[in-house]
């Protein structure tokens, strides 16, 4: 091999290994902190104000109060409106086949999700600020799913897949609530005209999906027009997403066991005395590929459009939007503060993570148990249970956008800094003494184990 194919190929192997979205999120809020405390910090700033246009036969689409949305609220309440689409597909699928079918299966971990978010609410209101601070009360409430499950990914051999499971479901129950709080406390001067339209939209949708109408295409036109009428409402965009999400049909028009026989069919019909190796030259009459065709047209039909939809969309969630959200969001100049200016604000909040959080979830579940005389399950104990309690306090992605919600960035531009500074302390320090008490906590069961089996 030359010295030039080896210098190569560690080179390919990075540039094909599928990068983790976390990894993506979590560089492109490094550079973003790195870019705002560095002589581009005006450029930074110049990129976030820019004006997004966009006329469509003399509709302004992005205009919001007449004036064209920047960078940073595009960004914030058009394409995290995709990010809120794909988590309420995943809501749909938790309802319907998931922990949250039944509600035995869904009462713990959405008892330790209610815990979850009452706790950090009510640390940060004893330690906050009084007064407008007060707004920013659910900023600590929220669990950040994707960074929670790629922790759980690499201490995969000391986390019993029952505890895995579980915080994946309450993550989702912890969605719901903070969906919840965005529709109810975040919505302002509404549009009853311009609500009515958009639910008017939504229940529409809702029915071609119970009359088994599955063209992916029409829900997400249905989701434009939804978050457009919502956008003039005063109700957040972001709910758009999730209302449209739940519209969706879980059904298919062709069953696993159609699309098998029919399959087979093919199979046996399409010509054998052809080469069977790829990257030779075929020729294929019509009617073979019609059969092709026909058999790829109902593989399509045999995936429900939920899970189509989803899978469409989750790459561009997790390797664009987020990052872009990151990115717009995480810029903190830390020239701005001082410990005499600074406010109680980011203590609140990272201690709301940090402290409230795994202490809400555990308390809730644990009570939960006793209460009503809940087993155990396989290799699930009071020790562990709280060591992954701790990692429910990165609450990055949903903290961050609820703090952009809370304090606007013309009016409480200071305090809306402070939240963030909060959030990326209090969501580092969680995963960090997330990840050894699990470690460590794992490797002393195992220990204990180990000697009861000699």
């Amino acid at each position: 091999m030359s010295p030039n194919n080896r210098l190569l190929r560690p080179i390919q192997r990075f540039t094909i290994r599928k990068v983790d979205s976390t990894v993506v999120l979590f560089l492109a809020t490094i550079v973003a902190l790195i870019v705002a405390n560095s002589p581009l910090r005006d450029l930074y700033h110049t990129l976030l104000a820019i004006p997004i246009n966009l006329n469509i036969l003399g509709l302004d689409i992005f205009h919001y109060h007449g004036e064209p949305m920047s960078f940073l609220v595009f960004a914030n309440d058009v394409l995290m409106v995709f990010f809120f689409f794909v988590v309420g597909l995943d809501i749909k699928q938790q309802l319907l086949v998931g922990e949250l079918s039944s509600v035995k299966k869904a009462m713990m971990p959405v008892v330790g999700a209610i815990g979850g978010m009452i706790m950090p609410i009510l640390l940060f209101l004893l330690i906050a600020p009084a007064g407008d601070a007060s707004r920013g009360a659910a900023i600590p409430m929220a669990t950040d799913i994707a960074f929670v499950l790629a922790v759980l990914m690499v201490l995969k051999d000391h986390v019993p897949a029952s505890l895995r499971v579980f915080m994946t479901t309450l993550a989702v129950a912890d969605d719901i609530g903070g969906i919840i709080v965005i529709a109810l406390f975040y919505s302002s001067g509404i549009n009853l005209l311009m609500l009515g339209l958009g639910l008017a939209t939504v229940a529409l949708l809702a029915l071609l999906g119970r009359s088994g109408v599955r063209h992916i295409v029409i829900y997400m036109i249905g989701l434009f027009i939804v978050w457009f009428f919502f956008l003039q409402s005063g109700i957040h965009t972001t709910i758009a997403g999730v209302m449209v999400a739940l519209a969706v049909p879980m059904t298919t028009s062709v069953s696993c066991h159609q699309l098998g026989n029919l399959a087979g069919t093919v199979s046996r019909m399409l010509p054998h005395t052809e080469n069977t190796q790829k990257d030779q030259t075929t020729h294929l009459d019509g009617a073979d590929i019609a059969m092709i065709n026909s058999l790829r047209q109902s593989a399509s039909r045999a995936i429900p459009p939920v899970q189509r939809l989803e899978h469409a969309l989750t790459g561009w969630v997790n390797y664009l939007i987020l990052p872009i959200f990151a990115f717009v969001n995480a810029g903190i100049d830390f020239s701005t503060f001082t410990m005499d200016s600074i406010s109680a604000l980011p203590f609140a909040v990272s201690l709301g993570l940090l402290i409230g959080k795994p202490v809400g979830i555990f308390l809730f579940t644990y009570v939960y148990i006793l209460l009503t005389k809940h087993q155990w399950s396989d290799g699930v104990y009071p020790a562990m249970l709280f060591a992954v309690s701790i990692l429910g306090g990165i609450g990055f992605t949903v903290s961050m956008f609820i703090a952009s919600l809370s304090y606007d960035v013309q009016l409480h531009l200071d305090w809306l800094s402070e939240a963030k500074l909060g959030i990326l302390t209090g969501s580092l320090i969680s995963g960090i003494i997330g990840y050894i008490t699990v470690l460590a906590v794992g490797k002393r069961h195992q220990k204990k184990m180990a000697q009861k089996a000699n």
